[in-house]
């Protein structure tokens, strides 16, 4: 989830592909009759879409579950459009260059422009464009796929989504919610493959890690409560670069059978989720699930249909 997707929010950053050391493999769109690869490829376990262009150029869309679909200044340069508050789906190229790659139209057919700072991707693909479909995410291999049937031999449900219906139970916000535990506590967290951190210099090596990474949230009360009970639980002092917030490592969390960990987690005001909770979910949240614990499950498949969790059964 990035800060321009609800301003209100600011849980997620803006991102810098520029100077990282992680390898980046760029897949091509590959389609069988059950599975459909898209052109994408991982870095520091955040996906990104690339699609490409006539002049030879590309397009790169940052993938997040807890965004929106939006085209940013860089995009927009690239299709000689102007920036403007009319839906570019309609009014663009990009429905075109979505068909040429392959790539799936999105729920709600719309794209805007808006002015975002301190990027260098071209786009974002957030909830709109997940919905109503089923997704596999390989973070072993590296690859984003569609698909249109679960392989139930390879892969078993571990856990619920839960999203915000109406009263004919339709869904009316793509937002996933996920049950976690930790320790004997069940929290209720945002699926969200998009959240992400620009790490201190300090944080970097204490973490092992690039500077702008996937990472989880929690909230200030539920963070103060961790650091009070389990004084043993290491914490990154003004480990987040850009918000000076803390960061904390929590030792497992289980989702569903699956036990994970270790997982950090950074701090963020608690009116956050509360805002979040009241105009999004369909129960209150105390934090966002990404891709830094999402990546251990290895290779895991959302099914926004039927409203699970997969894993391969194969990465117990």
């Amino acid at each position: 989830m990035r800060k321009i997707f609800i301003l209100l929010i600011g849980l997620s950053f803006s991102i810098s592909l520029s100077g990282e050391k992680s390898k980046v493999n760029i897949s091509s769109a590959i389609s069988d009759d059950n599975e459909l690869k898209l052109p994408c490829f991982f870095k520091n376990n955040l996906i990104y879409l690339s699609a490409k262009l006539s002049n030879n150029d590309s397009l790169t869309f940052y993938t997040d579950t807890g965004g929106k679909n939006f085209l940013y200044t860089i995009g927009l340069k690239k299709l000689r459009i102007k920036n403007t508050t009319e839906n570019l789906w309609e009014n663009s190229n990009i429905k075109a260059i979505f068909t040429a790659n392959n790539i799936s139209f999105p729920k709600k057919a719309e794209i805007y422009s808006t002015k975002a700072k301190g990027v260098i991707e071209d786009g974002m693909l957030g909830r709109e464009w997940f919905a109503d479909r089923i997704w596999r995410i390989n973070y072993k291999r590296n690859f984003l796929s569609e698909i249109t049937n679960i392989p139930h031999n390879e892969f078993e449900p571990i856990s619920s989504l839960y999203f915000l219906k109406d009263d004919k139970k339709q869904v009316i916000n793509h937002l996933p919610r996920i049950e976690i535990v930790i320790k004997n506590d069940t929290l209720s967290f945002l699926f969200d493959t998009g959240a992400q951190v620009y790490l201190s210099d300090a944080a970097q090596e204490q973490m092992n890690d690039q500077s702008l990474t996937a990472i989880s949230f929690i909230s200030s009360s539920i963070f103060n409560s961790w650091k009070t009970s389990y004084p043993e639980w290491e914490v990154i002092k003004k480990g987040d670069k850009q918000y000076k917030a803390d960061i904390i490592r929590v030792p497992e969390i289980k989702i569903g059978s699956k036990i994970i960990g270790p997982i950090w987690f950074v701090k963020r005001e608690e009116q956050n989720f509360e805002v979040m909770s009241r105009r999004f979910m369909d129960k209150q949240i105390v934090g966002a699930i990404g891709g830094n614990a999402l990546s251990l499950l290895g290779d895991i498949i959302v099914d926004y249909q039927n409203e699970k969790l997969y894993i391969n059964k194969n990465y117990r």
